[in-house]
């Protein structure tokens, strides 16, 4: 029997912070956007008693209600469009993924959804990294070592829209070095645009459109701070051959390819070997999701 939700206090979301001018600063956060959005909170609170699901999700980690309070996603939602978009998205996980998958995702953390390489796989996640920027995440995840090559956050508008929201790569000093080998072994595919064709995949077995999140209304967006955002998000859409269509960018449904005859012959090997390799990718998706 799952235990009833309550929507967790200062104290249960920040249980770590010992530094004392962080957590003042972070509480008169929290009580002023609780306040602000108290209604919002107890809607939240009744839909997932009434969805006991999801639970699992935020007792977890209770600081994850946070994206209800601050930001999720789209920085240009206000409290109730959050609230909407919270919602909407676990209840369309629920329809596209199924519970028995859903409660796998949230006792493992992770399904694997196909193996790209001998050494790389494509996952489908509880994002760890940001819950402003959404729950569910897929990343490439290099088998061998554990770590993770690329990550993509998501958040589902509706049973048939996926929004891709984040984009993030490794960090470090060996960045650029991870980014490298795994292009290599994914036949000259860069990890992100490997991504964005798992994204296609998927949206395949569950009948949905890929939309992408305009630069401007990414999470993390801010007009003064470059450093949060690497990369520009709508060149990258535009580079994956995306096209604004209302509110957000829509990607093509189909990976593009080239004629093996139009390339030249010291790179068909390689883009045979890719080919093969997005092919047993979605035949893999596929089978988990016939």
């Amino acid at each position: 029997m799952q235990a009833a939700f309550s929507f967790p206090n200062f104290s249960q979301m920040y249980p770590n912070e010992k530094r004392k001018l962080k957590r003042l600063r972070e509480f008169l956060r929290y009580q002023y956007a609780y306040r602000c959005h108290h209604t919002q909170c107890k809607q939240f609170t009744t839909f997932l008693n009434q969805c006991p699901l999801w639970i699992p999700l935020f007792q977890q980690h209770p600081y994850r209600v946070n994206s209800l309070l601050s930001t999720y996603c789209n920085r240009r939602w206000h409290g109730a469009q959050r609230l909407q978009a919270i919602t909407a998205n676990l209840q369309a996980a629920t329809e596209q993924f199924g519970v028995e998958r859903c409660q796998q995702l949230l006792t493992a953390g992770k399904i694997r959804l196909a193996t790209l390489t001998d050494s790389l796989c494509l996952n489908l996640n509880i994002n760890t990294i940001d819950p402003f920027e959404g729950f569910f995440s897929l990343n490439i995840q290099n088998m061998e070592t554990g770590q993770s090559v690329y990550d993509a956050s998501f958040t589902f508008l509706s049973e048939k829209q996926i929004l891709i929201a984040s984009m993030q790569g490794p960090k470090g000093e060996q960045a650029q070095e991870v980014v490298r080998v795994a292009t290599k072994q994914l036949h000259g595919v860069r990890p992100m645009f490997m991504l964005v064709n798992g994204f296609r995949f998927l949206a395949q077995q569950l009948d949905c459109q890929v939309l992408g999140i305009p630069h401007r209304q990414q999470a993390k967006y801010r007009w003064n701070d470059s450093a949060r955002l690497l990369f520009n998000y709508d060149e990258f859409w535009q580079e994956n051959g995306a096209l604004k269509q209302g509110e957000y960018w829509s990607l093509p449904a189909e990976v593009e390819r080239k004629p093996l005859e139009d390339i030249q012959s010291k790179k068909r090997s390689m883009y045979r070997k890719r080919y093969e390799m997005l092919d047993s990718a979605l035949e893999q998706i596929s089978a988990q999701f016939s």
